[in-house]
């Protein structure tokens, strides 16, 4: 007796999840929402998870107003949460935690993050105004798209 075609799709990828997005930061809060973001996309968007598997970079997310910060460092299909800034990241973002929020919220057209939607120009005006802060974002910035393209939920 066989299984029906597609009866082990979906408990293998939940099985490979487990194995792409490991948090090593439990004494932060915010690194569990992170992970479960991370994991949650790529389960409900294989384009997401093409590009997730392509992404080599570290990444430290600093969050003021709950003093977190933590740092992903993507290994091509697999991410690692670590507390605090770990070795030398290649984009650093710097916000409150309710703008982070907004990050995730960008729509994605033709493969690049679209910034002329509600949501877009938010996050522009956040960058004119110093609310939001990415540093490495001009010598990055196809680790960045990478980035948005993941952690987007559009």
């Amino acid at each position: 007796m066989t299984a029906p075609a597609g009866f082990f799709k979906e408990y293998d990828m939940e099985y490979a999840m487990c194995d792409m997005v490991e948090n090593n930061a439990g004494e932060v809060p915010f690194s569990y929402v992170l992970g479960e973001l991370l994991e949650s996309n790529l389960k409900q968007n294989p384009a997401k998870l093409k590009t997730f598997q392509s992404l080599y970079s570290i990444v430290a997310i600093d969050l003021k107003d709950i003093d977190a910060t933590v740092t992903i460092l993507f290994k091509g299909g697999r991410a690692t949460i670590e507390q605090g800034i770990v070795g030398k990241p290649d984009l650093i973002i710097r916000t409150d935690s309710d703008k982070i929020i907004g990050l995730n919220s960008i729509s994605i057209k033709f493969g690049l993050p679209y910034y002329f939607d509600e949501a877009g120009m938010t996050v522009l005006k956040q960058l004119l105004s110093g609310e939001l802060k990415v540093e490495g974002m001009l010598s990055h910035p196809v680790k960045l798209t990478k980035l948005t393209k993941i952690m987007s939920v559009m």
